[in-house]
């Protein structure tokens, strides 16, 4: 019988701290007044970035991808947006388990190792602070805030464990389901501006925290075969262009 992962009050407290964390940082802020940091309110930015991903879990390496966020920056250096970002081919090590399976438990008991490769969809609502690091020259500054939302994970299952399936178990249809689980994604950069007040280049890392149960289904029936951390860190480069 298929279960459903329950979100732990740890999570709900960590998106808290983070929030709080944002809201309350202006007062940290040194040589960034009210009337300087109007100037920069009003503006609408577009950002476009490049990926690289690193997963936590052990079983993958990394993928690639793209990232688009859009926002809107009022007072006091606030950024309100959304970002989407889609990596593909996060790459599972090769199978490595048994050369038979022979029943349901043994078929599940694989776990994360059945997958060779997942494709990831994010959606997240985004939330950021800019510090400057002077009040004057073209140095970098600083961007951090988070992101909430939703992660998508396609995955695929390995052949080599889809052969021992075969082999132990003559006839078997083995699935696995996609995956659709919450998202928090802390996040950090450094940016130059390029063309002032309307082109800047990024450098950005964000961390994903997401985990979720893995359903295998055999013959339609579904259940739980362990659990996959989703989490990992992505390196981002690109451009913010705003207007």
């Amino acid at each position: 019988m298929q279960q459903h992962r329950r979100i732990r009050p740890a999570t709900y407290s960590l998106a808290a701290v983070l929030i709080t964390l944002v809201v309350a940082s202006g007062c940290a802020v040194p040589g960034y007044n009210e009337r300087e940091a109007m100037l920069f309110e009003d503006n609408l930015h577009a950002e476009f970035k490049v990926a690289s991903f690193s997963p936590k879990s052990n079983h993958f390496s990394g993928g690639s991808g793209v990232g688009v966020r859009m926002s809107y920056e009022y007072e006091y250096g606030m950024h309100f947006g959304f970002e989407v970002t889609s990596i593909e081919d996060v790459e599972g090590a090769p199978y490595s388990g048994p050369g038979s399976l022979g029943n349901p438990v043994a078929i599940r008991a694989v776990g994360e190792g059945a997958l060779s490769h997942s494709d990831r969809r994010a959606f997240t609502i985004n939330f950021d602070w800019d510090v400057p690091l002077a009040k004057e020259g073209n140095l970098p500054y600083i961007r951090y805030g988070f992101g909430v939302g939703g992660l998508y994970s396609k995955n695929h299952l390995s052949q080599g464990y889809l052969d021992a399936v075969e082999v132990g178990s003559p006839g078997a249809v083995v699935q696995v389901t996609d995956q659709l689980m919450f998202l928090v994604s802390p996040s950090a950069s450094l940016r130059w501006d390029l063309v002032a007040n309307s082109l800047s280049f990024v450098a950005e890392a964000q961390y994903d925290i997401a985990s979720h149960d893995l359903i295998i289904d055999i013959d339609s029936d579904g259940d739980v075969a362990g659990k996959v951390d989703y989490g990992g860190l992505g390196a981002f480069v690109g451009l913010d262009y705003s207007f």
